[in-house]
């Protein structure tokens, strides 16, 4: 067991809701931009077909203010999750109330953060998940449930924990 300096190890249940915010805060806005852009593609042709071009205006505005309401999203959430990563946090992060430090206790910085969450977590995850058909992406979420010191495979590659942040979480679970 790694020494904390007097912090508590984040849940499995504080990491999951993370995980899950972070992908619900990066995807929605990406999968509706997507979407939208194919319905005004759509609609946009068959107004060309018909021959009246006033008929799908309105749709087409709507579809366009969705899309730009989603792309700001996606930017907006890509600029918190940039300023986050100072702190060892990810946006789901700040919001489960939950941090990454070094496993010496050290903070982890926004460097090593970014390398944790985009280089480990992102490529290097992604492509051991693809190799093995998906289980190491399974296995590295669940690993934490067995572990002393409920790291995932990817804490353990870069010699992190994540644990409940000072203040928020820590206050809340003594009520």
């Amino acid at each position: 067991m790694y020494e904390l300096q007097g912090r508590e190890l984040a849940t499995f249940l504080q990491r999951f809701s993370a995980y899950l915010l972070d992908s619900l805060f990066s995807t929605v806005p990406l999968v509706v931009f997507l979407v939208s852009l194919g319905v005004s593609l759509f609609f946009s042709f068959e107004g060309e077909d018909v021959g009246d071009s006033g008929r799908n205006d309105g749709v087409l505005y709507a579809v366009f203010a969705v899309m730009v309401v989603s792309l700001v999203l996606s930017v907006g959430y890509f600029v918190w999750w940039l300023i986050a990563l100072r702190q060892g946090q990810t946006p789901g992060k700040q919001i489960a109330g939950i941090r990454v430090i070094r496993a010496d206790g050290s903070p982890s910085g926004w460097g090593f953060t970014f390398l944790r969450e985009v280089v480990i977590k992102g490529m290097l995850r992604s492509l051991l998940s693809g190799i093995t058909g998906g289980i190491y992406w399974v296995v590295d979420h669940l690993w934490p449930l067995w572990d002393v010191n409920r790291q995932a495979l990817h804490d353990k590659m870069m010699n992190t924990v994540v644990v409940q942040n000072p203040g928020q979480h820590s206050e809340r679970s003594h009520e």
